[in-house]
């Protein structure tokens, strides 16, 4: 009975949460008649499946990207994947590069799919793999599409430095998210592994959110200042035409454009 009573309970704050748009723990307790602390528990559960998602300052769970894609509020990584390779297989051939495809889990991002570059010396995509997000230029194109509020709370203090280069203030990490705001992409410079670079753009359905981020990454060599906005454009065309390829695929769409082993 107590494992059925927490299925019931779990259900009826998915409910909630999709009725109200938002729900706190005392709510939440008052209205199953359960301590706060058994409340805070059944809310952590469901925000640790990313059911549910708190929002750092007000303190209130809202939808998570799970329940947004099984209500057709977002689209799911299988989609995004789908929708994405052959534009990812295009940007390899014309760049020589390895491609990534990123998606933003709470405060890191998770790389999803990959191509890998032909050459002896490259940047393999890991497949699967999480990094911070502030550390990559798929993570940052996705964090710099958030409210800078959102941003400021996901992160306390000071940041992990993976290398000596990773960024590590939140105030540093809120400059280059307005730079990337402005231009539109991000670059990372062995900022998560050394040696490594990237160059990443936002994926965007029709309603403006960002989705994924989709990256071309090389040795630092490779990938020169000179030289990054013909990456750039080959990187935006694939972003828009994985948008169009969702909006044929699932109804939604319209966009721009990770990254990689990582940066």
């Amino acid at each position: 009975m107590a494992e059925i009573r927490s299925v019931v309970h779990a259900l009826t704050v998915v409910d909630q949460v999709m009725a109200a748009g938002g729900v706190r723990v005392r709510e939440v307790a008052a209205d199953l008649g359960i301590a706060p602390s058994s409340a805070h528990r059944l809310l952590s559960t469901l925000a640790s499946r990313d059911y549910v998602v708190q929002d750092p300052h007000s303190r209130v769970y809202r939808p998570g990207a799970r329940l947004l894609g099984l209500t057709g509020g977002t689209v799911g990584t299988r989609e995004i994947r789908h929708a994405a390779h052959r534009p990812m297989e295009i940007v390899a051939a014309a760049t020589g590069e390895s491609i990534s495809l990123s998606v933003l889990v709470r405060a890191e991002v998770e790389f999803v799919d990959g191509i890998e570059s032909g050459h002896i010396l490259r940047a393999s995509p890991r497949i699967g793999a999480r990094l911070p997000a502030y550390s990559t230029a798929g993570g940052r194109v996705l964090l710099a599409a958030l409210d800078p509020e959102d941003v400021s709370g996901m992160f306390g203090g000071r940041l992990k430095k993976l290398t000596d280069r990773t960024v590590d203030t939140v105030p540093e990490l809120a400059g280059m998210l307005a730079r990337i705001r402005q231009a539109g992409y991000a670059v990372s410079r062995g900022e998560s592994t050394e040696g490594i670079s990237a160059v990443a753009v936002p994926i965007r359905l029709a309603d403006g959110r960002a989705v994924a981020g989709l990256a071309v990454v090389a040795p630092t060599d490779r990938l020169p200042d000179t030289g990054l906005s013909v990456v750039i454009e080959h990187l935006l065309r694939a972003a828009r035409d994985t948008a169009a390829a969702l909006t044929r695929t699932t109804g939604h769409g319209n966009g721009h454009g990770d990254e990689e082993q990582h940066d």
